[in-house]
């Protein structure tokens, strides 16, 4: 079978899009290798270079940089055309997939926080998925989606078929892994001048990721510990992070609140190796990447009990009410003063992160791909 990707996610910083389809495809192709009489070939189309070394090597892979003007063009035009020239089986897109098209697609679609909580995005951004992913769901053989939460919202919202959509769970990369403390304080201290505990959350800074909730919060533990934590938000700004800045002086934490910006996949298992707690406040996830990842690194971690967290990380974190900052301060205070409850949770969390794989990821979406072409 030969697989086409649009590869476009890899090409920049992505974030979560760009994690999905390194590991997928990293998984893919080890499975190959490993199996090359059940192997597939898979040809990754992109506008830019892929970046060199972000990708295995391999008889099984192919990087092919198609030219265009602009996205647009490259999804209306050039990729279909490119499609059409390898004689590809199925094509595997991500929230967009061009309208003619020869062979079978399958689509990921994480979540769809776009259409049901529309106020947390900038308009021209809201205006763009909505025109462009109902239309690719429904043009799709198949619809992928990254938990049962969000597939249950996907078919709610757009009437699609039972068997439309399936839910394929994602995982922490390999490379999260616990990192022995005095190392990653080290790494930490020279890479960020993080000197001392930290409270930390990675994620993109949006509306989504409820972040005015955790300074609330690491206020209220700050008052009833005098702890002398910084909360550091790892993660590249967004739409309406400048607030942040202007509530902390608030609430008297601008001493204490460091925005790190984007951080390199690298750099990660150092951060959650030596935090004292990950805390991951979003009001929504399609899955929630970044609790899993500390988890695997063996962070302490608090999450919301929005959707789909409890689904993801089961009985590995700590939940709390989404929008209660009271409580999560509560639970702040509670973790950075107590060592056994950091062990407790990070032993805790280890256990469910190991429950997940690419390796699996990839298994189940290349029974994905021979379902559309069998139809």
């Amino acid at each position: 079978m030969r697989v086409g990707i649009d590869g476009r996610a890899l090409t920049g910083r992505y974030a979560g899009d760009r994690t999905y389809w390194l590991n997928l495809l990293r998984a893919h192709i080890a499975a190959a290798e490993n199996d090359p009489s059940a192997a597939n070939e898979y040809v990754v189309y992109t506008r830019l270079p892929v970046p060199a070394g972000d990708l295995p090597e391999s008889r099984f892979l192919k990087l092919r940089t198609v030219p265009a003007n602009n996205d647009r063009l490259w999804s209306v035009l050039a990729f279909p055309t490119a499609l059409a020239e390898d004689d590809i089986d199925v094509a595997h897109t991500h929230y967009v997939t061009p309208m003619r098209i020869k062979c079978p697609v399958v689509t990921t679609v994480q979540e769809i926080s776009y259409r049901i909580y529309p106020e947390w995005f900038p308009r021209k951004h809201r205006l763009l998925m909505n025109l462009t992913v109902p239309g690719a769901m429904r043009r799709a053989k198949l619809v992928i989606t990254v938990s049962e939460s969000s597939r249950r919202d996907i078919r709610r919202v757009y009437s699609l078929a039972q068997d439309k959509v399936i839910a394929i769970p994602m995982a922490a990369a390999p490379e999260y892994v616990p990192v022995n403390p005095d190392v990653a304080r080290e790494k930490v201290r020279q890479r960020f001048k993080i000197d001392g505990p930290y409270v930390l959350s990675v994620g993109v800074l949006q509306p989504r990721k409820n972040l005015p909730l955790l300074l609330e919060a690491f206020a209220v533990a700050q008052r009833q510990t005098k702890m002398e934590h910084r909360l550091v938000l790892a993660g590249k700004r967004g739409w309406g992070y400048e607030n942040l800045t202007i509530q902390a002086a608030r609430l008297h934490i601008a001493d204490k609140l460091m925005i790190t910006d984007y951080v390199a996949d690298a750099d990660l298992p150092y951060l959650y190796s030596a935090t004292d707690a990950m805390a991951y406040t979003s009001l929504y996830e399609g899955f929630g990447l970044p609790p899993l990842e500390a988890m695997a690194c063996g962070a302490p971690t608090l999450v919301s009990d929005a959707p789909a967290m409890p689904e993801i990380v089961g009985d590995g974190a700590w939940k709390l009410p989404v929008m209660d900052s009271v409580a999560w301060g509560d639970a702040l205070a509670h973790i950075v003063t107590d060592a056994s409850a950091r062990t407790y949770w990070s032993e805790q969390g280890r256990k469910r992160a190991a429950e997940y794989s690419w390796e699996r990821t990839a298994s189940l979406t290349r029974e994905a791909y021979a379902s559309v072409i069998d139809k």
